[in-house]
């Protein structure tokens, strides 16, 4: 699928002629922080919809701490309150003052932030580029749990397996004036959250479908195998779920969702 995302940095959009331009989906800011909304949100999504796309949202980190992430995912819980999204709930994680905070620190707010919306009975995803995912986050853990939408320009292809690859930041699209962000899809988001119920499809159920999202470290001597019949579930379905091509290879200390 083919799909652009937005924040008010791009003003009115025509969504009927990104439509018919062959875009499928849109990931729309809902805000920043702990207090900021964007502006254009609503409008947005309302447009968006009318016009029979795909929508997704994204919400920007300033979190320093555990708990700030936590209450930025409260309050884009409350902005996105009452609304439907075929495209996960995304974690954007990008911005220099985090850099003050250490790769273990930066990556258990993405944790927290992405627990939190998933045990709302939402599809959590984290966005991030190549120089983060290798410099300043732990990008293999993050990975192996969540879905990774990833920012990575003028590339041929994306060098981090990922749900979305966002390709260029300098797209030209008709509705839209200047620029605009380009992204590939490359997982069935609307089928997702309608066959599991979540992101506002048949009453937001949790995650899994029971009891809310659950996680699970790799110990030594697991198999996939064995995890599935602790959990009532099966080896293919933890593997679609974690992103796990091959099978076979898991190790220890990787935290697969459950």
């Amino acid at each position: 699928m083919k799909g652009i995302d937005c924040s008010k940095w791009q003003g009115n959009i025509n969504w009927e002629e990104v439509k018919k331009a062959g875009y499928s989906f849109a990931i729309i800011r809902d805000g920043y922080g702990k207090t900021g909304i964007d502006k254009m949100f609503e409008v947005n999504y309302q447009g968006a919809k009318r016009a029979g796309l795909n929508v997704g949202v994204y919400h920007y980190s300033y979190a320093d701490s555990t708990a700030d992430a936590k209450k930025e995912a409260e309050f884009c819980l409350k902005n996105i309150e009452g609304k439907q999204f075929e495209f996960p709930i995304v974690y954007d994680i990008e911005d220099s003052e985090m850099l003050a905070l250490t790769t273990e620190q930066r990556t258990n707010c993405c944790y927290a932030f992405c627990e939190a919306i998933e045990n709302a009975g939402y599809y959590a995803m984290v966005y991030a580029n190549p120089n983060w995912l290798k410099n300043y986050l732990y990008g293999d853990k993050l990975t192996s749990v969540f879905d990774l939408w990833l920012a990575q320009w003028g590339a041929k292809e994306p060098s981090y397996q990922c749900g979305i690859w966002q390709h260029t930041d300098q797209g030209k699209v008709p509705g839209i004036i200047g620029n605009v962000d380009l992204d590939i899809s490359y997982k069935n988001y609307p089928e997702i959250m309608k066959a599991k119920g979540l992101n506002g499809f048949g009453g937001n159920a949790p995650s899994n479908g029971i009891t809310g999202a659950r996680y699970y470290t790799v110990k030594a001597g697991d198999s996939l195998t064995k995890i599935a019949v602790k959990y009532n579930t099966t080896v293919d379905k933890i593997a679609i779920d974690n992103g796990i091509r091959d099978k076979n290879k898991i190790y220890v200390g990787q935290t697969l969702r459950v």
